[in-house]
């Protein structure tokens, strides 16, 4: 396991705030984002879809483009933290750059953006932007963010050792735990309570590298089986089948975005204390499900 830079206690980041990924057609991720997922949209243009999941102005952000994930963004607590962020980054040689534009564009108070080793833009920011309007789910979806953010990424990267370096020594992300199988080698790490808010895993035959997929996880499961029973019905291509995963529990399927990167969506994830969790090495991927579907792409977890 890969430790924190000495001296430091804590994650730099507090949770997942946003992701931004591309499109062929925006229209098309509209339909998915509020018929499949539940979220809100908040802006629609033909040059940006911006889609809610909570309280925050947006969660997800698609722009016109080939289908690549175009940014992440994860969010610190304060001023302060930012400002250790950035010097930790700039410690290791990363070309931190302070945008005040962008921050702007993306409705929060400040923003610095970096490219992770795998060439990943990543924008770290505090202050996010709170509309007066409550979010109203098309599907009547209440997703599980707040303190625990988002939900998690996982990336597919070409150097792992890099990628721990920069992930757990620099930024400070904790080791969850592990899944090692024939297929799979997943380094699962978190910043928050949630199980994982971070995944990695390397890039192998079939598989891009960037963003493999995300996860949005609800409050309840009968909204599980809805949105599955939608995805059956062809509003979506369904790549795994629903299951549960062997380390955070979560009962979930996996279905294709109208981008390149798949969408976990899922209930039940467990949380973690970091008193008392010890990271482990899972040899199985799951309890039980989440079959891949024929002529599904490459997964990951």
């Amino acid at each position: 396991m890969s430790a924190a830079v000495a001296g430091q206690s804590a994650p730099l980041v507090s949770s997942l705030g946003y992701v931004g990924v591309t499109a062929v057609d925006l229209a098309a991720w509209e339909t998915f984002g509020t018929n499949v997922l539940g979220l809100q949209v908040s802006e629609s243009t033909t040059g940006r879809l911006l889609l809610r999941a909570d309280e925050r102005a947006w969660r997800v952000s698609v722009r016109p483009g080939d289908g690549s994930a175009e940014f992440i963004g994860w969010e610190v607590d304060e001023p302060a933290k930012l400002a250790s962020l950035v010097t930790a980054l700039e410690g290791v040689g990363a070309d931190v750059l302070r945008d005040p534009v962008l921050a702007k564009e993306r409705g929060v108070a400040e923003l610095v953006r970096v490219t992770d080793p795998a060439g990943i833009q990543l924008e770290f920011f505090y202050g996010p932007e709170l509309p007066e309007t409550p979010f109203t789910s098309p599907n009547g979806a209440t997703f599980v963010t707040g303190g625990l953010g988002l939900g998690h990424v996982v990336l597919v990267v070409p150097d792992m050792q890099a990628a721990e370096h920069f992930y757990l020594d620099v930024l400070g992300f904790l080791e969850s735990d592990r899944v090692r199988t024939p297929r799979f080698d997943v380094l699962f790490t978190h910043c928050n309570p949630r199980h994982h808010s971070l995944a990695m895993m390397p890039s192998k035959s079939g598989l891009e590298v960037g963003l493999h997929h995300f996860m949005m996880e609800v409050d309840d499961l009968d909204t599980v089986g809805h949105a599955l029973d939608r995805v059956l019905d062809g509003a979506a291509q369904l790549n795994s089948s629903i299951g549960k995963h062997i380390n955070d529990l979560m009962v979930s399927f996996y279905c294709q975005t109208p981008s390149k990167c798949e969408v976990e969506y899922g209930v039940g994830g467990i949380t973690i204390d970091d008193a008392t969790w010890q990271p482990t090495v899972h040899t199985i991927e799951n309890v039980w499900g989440h079959r891949r579907m024929p002529g599904a792409p490459p997964d990951g977890m």
